[in-house]
């Protein structure tokens, strides 16, 4: 037995309430078995019972053995002075409260069907792909699509955490925070890191007073990433320098170590110089990203605005400042826009919505990941060989979501189908 399985069986009172009475024989009736306690004291706040002949509001307390009251050292903490039922699987020892009063105790064992003990135990131990492979699909759909919509506004908000630091360090400007997001998103996984430094030290504000100069754009954001310090014979190129070496003494702009960025081992369309030439792209034919999340802009309409190609034909021979290469559009893909909208869109206009009061953008947000096609990695297969097919990208998001923060820690008891496997 655990106790976080004991609380389980407590909280949804899943243990034979026939006949109950406490070790020292007076009558118990479960009228309500309160409210799980996050916080520092007993499990459960605001119960509700009858013992005897009296009615008792107050806090449950839960332990397999009753002497870990004193392991814990329950009876020197006054949290615990108002605690009405100490709840055990054996009574090895009687409780005492700091004031002397022994409380009334309720024994579990033997009350709880053998059955769900064993269940519990099979999640808990098995070493199939998620703990509920084998049963997942006895679970009504209902239920694990309810599930679902659940996850993906919890995965949404553990999204937003990374984009609140961002925001402070913007002071609160909500478009230099997508542009940040937006960039360092574009050079997940390998260069976001040098991306988000990069956005932070060039305002958006700033590359928006050239936005009818695309190669004033780029020569700040190159020049500011220190692409353009080496020596390269190249028209274009020696043509961004000049327009930087002119432009960074008038904004005081300082470039950051070219050793902060990664080429190695990844395709060429991904190389840092191709996202940030899309990057420039996007600054120019845009004019305000926030507008656009108060628009209640569709998927497409957003897939429309992240589908850009570099501006300068350099780009279409060239995937960095060196060698040619044959002519190809670097065209920002459909998967990586789609990929845009579930990593930077939907976390900050959820974010924004909330800081803004605005309940319809938190549900936009939202319904935007509905539009979108589900995504295809490993484990939404993992989930597919169980059965569970996913209707979109917001449930994809839930999945993984629910296989890292839930299958993976076992969290089976806070988990809306493991609990209906366990039950």
């Amino acid at each position: 037995m655990e106790e976080q399985l004991l609380q389980f069986i407590w909280h949804r009172k899943l243990f034979n309430q026939t006949d109950l009475i406490t070790t020292g024989g007076a009558a118990i009736e479960i009228l309500h078995s309160g409210i799980p306690n996050q916080d520092q004291g007993p499990d459960f706040l605001q119960s509700r019972v009858r013992i005897g002949e009296q009615l008792w509001a107050g806090h449950v307390e839960i332990h397999i053995r009753s002497s870990a009251w004193y392991l814990h050292m329950h009876e020197h903490d006054t949290h615990y002075n108002n605690v009405i039922l100490h709840v055990v699987w054996e009574e090895d020892q009687p409780a005492v409260t700091e004031d002397g009063y022994r409380m009334p105790c309720l024994e579990l064992a033997g009350r709880v069907d053998v059955a769900l003990l064993e269940r519990y135990r099979h999640l808990m131990n098995n070493e199939e792909w998620v703990p509920c492979a084998s049963a997942l699909m006895d679970v009504p759909g209902l239920v694990r699509t309810s599930w679902l919509e659940r996850l993906m506004a919890e995965r949404l908000e553990q999204k937003t955490l990374s984009t609140l630091r961002i925001l402070d360090q913007c002071a609160n400007n909500w478009e230099q925070t997508f542009y940040t997001v937006l960039s360092r998103q574009l050079g997940a996984p390998t260069n976001s890191d040098a991306m988000e430094v990069l956005a932070g030290g060039i305002p958006l504000s700033l590359l928006r007073k050239h936005k009818d100069r695309p190669d004033q754009v780029e020569a700040i954001l190159f020049g500011a990433a220190g692409m353009l310090g080496k020596e390269i014979n190249i028209p274009y190129v020696l043509h961004l320098k000049k327009e930087f070496d002119f432009l960074a003494k008038k904004y005081n702009l300082r470039p950051m170590p070219a050793l902060q960025w990664r080429f190695m081992r990844m395709r060429p369309v991904h190389f840092p110089t191709i996202r940030i030439a899309q990057l420039a792209a996007m600054i120019t034919s845009t004019d305000y990203f926030v507008s656009y999340l108060e628009q209640h802009a569709s998927a497409e309409d957003w897939i429309r605005l992240f589908s850009v190609t570099p501006t300068h034909e350099f780009w279409d021979t060239h995937y960095h400042f060196a060698a040619a290469t044959p002519p190809t559009q670097k065209h920002l893909g459909r998967n990586t826009a789609i990929t845009l909208l579930i990593n930077v869109v939907a976390p900050v206009m959820f974010l924004y919505g909330k800081h803004q009061g605005k309940t319809a953008l938190k549900d936009h947000a939202l319904r935007l990941l509905e539009e979108l096609p589900p995504e295809r990695n490993a484990i939404i297969n993992g989930w597919k060989e169980c059965g569970w097919m996913a209707a979109d990208a917001g449930q994809t998001q839930a999945m993984l979501y629910l296989k890292k923060n839930y299958c993976d820690k076992r969290r089976c008891l806070h988990c809306a189908i493991g609990m209906q496997v366990v039950k």
